[in-house]
C-alpha cells in the first residue's frame, strides 16, 4: 500500500511541476517506484497463503480450523490484518471481522477467558486477547467496535488477575504463567500478555500502571548480563525465541529510554547477524515470528539484514496450495501458515504493535 502511495504522490507532483529535480530524474524515480509497486516473491507468497488461509475459516462461526479454535482464530486474524486486511476495507476484510466477532462471543461466554481449550491456557488468552486490541476500531459498526471493547475489558480483568503482585515472590513478581492464577511466571507467557496490554493501552483502553510496571519488573529481571540475553525464567535458558521476545517486550513498553538499555538490547539480538533462519528448532515458527518482530523492531540495520534471510526460509517451506509446511513446532496447517504469514508481513508494518 505505502509502495503504490509514494507512486502516486510522485506523480501528483510531477504532473504540478512542483519538483526542483530534472524531467531526467523524476522519470528515474518513476521508473524506479513502479519497479518496486510490483509484487515480489515475499509479496505472492503471502497473497498465496492468505488464499489458502481464508478458505479454512467456517463461514458460519467465524473460527478457523484446528484444535485450538480460539488460538487459530486469533492468529489467522492478525496475519490478515498484517497483511493489510480490514473489515469493509479489503477483499479479505469480511474474514477478519467474522473471525473477531467469534472471539468476541467467546469472551462473552467464557467471562473473558480464552485459555479454555485443551493446552491453549494463557497462551491462547494472550494471542485472542492481542487480536481483539488490534482490531478495535477498525471495525465496520460502531456496534462491533464496541462490542470488541467490552470483550477485552473482560480478558483484561482476567490478565490483571493472573499476575503476580506478591513482592515477596521476587523470581516471578510481575509476569504470569500457563494457568490464570498469580503463582508463578516465564517469559513465554508473559511477552504475549505484555503485548496485548501494550496494544490496548495504544488503544485508548483502560490498562492500570501498575500492571505495567510489575510486568517491566518481571522481564528486565529476566536479563541475564553474562549471557547478554533475556531468558525464559530468571536464570533458566537463553533460547533464541526468549532472547528475542525480551527485546520485543522492552521495545513495546518503551523501555529503551537510556543509552545502557538501548546497548543491552542491541548487544541482545549481536546472534542475529551469524542466525540460520533455516535451523531446525523444537517451536521453528514462533521462533521465527520473534526473531523477525525484535529485527525488525531494533532497527534498520538488523531489518535489512536478518528479515530477507527469513523471508527466504519461510519460502522455501510453502507449499503450492499456498499453506506452510509443518516444521519443528506445535502444529500445521492454519498454525503454522498463520505465523508464518504474520512473520513474512513485518515488512509492511501495518499492524501498530509491531512497529519499529
Amino acid at each position: 500500500m505505502m509502495k503504490f502511495l509514494s507512486l502516486m504522490i510522485l506523480m501528483l507532483l510531477a504532473s504540478l511541476g512542483l519538483r526542483a529535480e530534472s524531467d531526467a530524474a523524476v522519470a528515474a524515480d518513476l521508473a524506479h517506484l513502479k519497479t518496486i509497486a510490483e509484487p515480489d516473491e515475499v509479496d505472492q507468497g503471502i497473497a498465496r497463503g492468505l488464499d489458502w488461509l481464508v478458505k479454512q475459516q467456517d463461514p458460519e462461526s467465524g473460527a478457523f480450523k484446528g484444535n485450538l479454535p480460539n488460538t487459530y482464530t486469533a492468529l489467522s486474524c492478525m496475519a490478515l490484518m498484517a497483511a493489510g486486511h480490514l473489515p469493509g476495507r479489503s477483499e479479505y476484510g469480511e474474514h477478519v471481522r467474522k473471525g473477531i466477532l467469534y472471539l468476541v462471543k467467546v469472551a462473552e461466554e467464557k467471562k473473558g477467558y480464552f485459555g479454555h481449550e485443551r493446552e491453549g491456557r494463557m497462551y491462547a488468552h494472550g494471542i485472542c486477547s492481542l487480536a481483539l486490541s488490534e482490531a478495535y476500531g477498525m471495525m465496520m459498526t460502531e456496534e462491533e467496535n464496541q462490542q470488541v471493547k467490552e470483550a477485552m475489558d473482560l480478558a483484561n480483568r482476567v490478565t490483571f488477575e493472573a499476575q503476580v503482585t506478591d513482592k515477596r515472590n521476587t523470581k516471578n513478581y510481575g509476569g504470569w504463567r500457563y494457568e490464570p492464577r498469580p503463582k508463578d511466571s516465564d517469559l513465554s507467557v508473559t511477552v504475549w500478555l505484555v503485548l496485548a496490554l501494550r496494544s490496548a493501552q495504544n488503544a485508548q483502553l483502560e490498562v492500570p500502571d501498575e500492571v505495567i510496571e510489575r510486568a517491566l519488573t518481571y522481564v528486565r529481571n529476566t536479563w541475564e548480563p553474562g549471557k547478554k540475553s533475556y531468558s525464559y525464567q530468571p536464570r533458566n535458558n537463553q533460547s533464541v525465541s526468549m532472547r528475542c521476545a525480551g527485546v520485543v517486550c522492552m521495545l513495546a513498553l518503551g523501555d529503551n529510554h537510556t543509552e545502557e538499555l538501548r546497548k543491552r538490547h542491541e548487544r541482545s539480538m549481536e546472534f542475529l547477524a551469524e542466525f540460520d533462519p533455516k535451523r531446525n528448532s523444537k517451536h521453528f515458527y514462533y521462533q521465527s515470528y520473534y526473531v523477525a518482530t525484535a529485527a525488525n523492531m531494533i532497527g534498520e540495520t538488523q531489518r535489512e539484514d536478518l528479515l530477507p534471510r527469513m523471508e527466504e526460509a519461510l519460502l522455501s517451506l510453502q507449499e503450492k496450495n499456498g499453506s506452510f509446511k509443518k516444521h519443528g513446532g506445535h502444529d500445521g496447517g492454519v498454525y503454522s501458515t498463520a505465523f508464518a504469514l504474520l512473520t513474512l508481513s513485518v515488512r509492511y508494518q501495518y499492524l501498530p504493535i509491531y512497529q519499529e
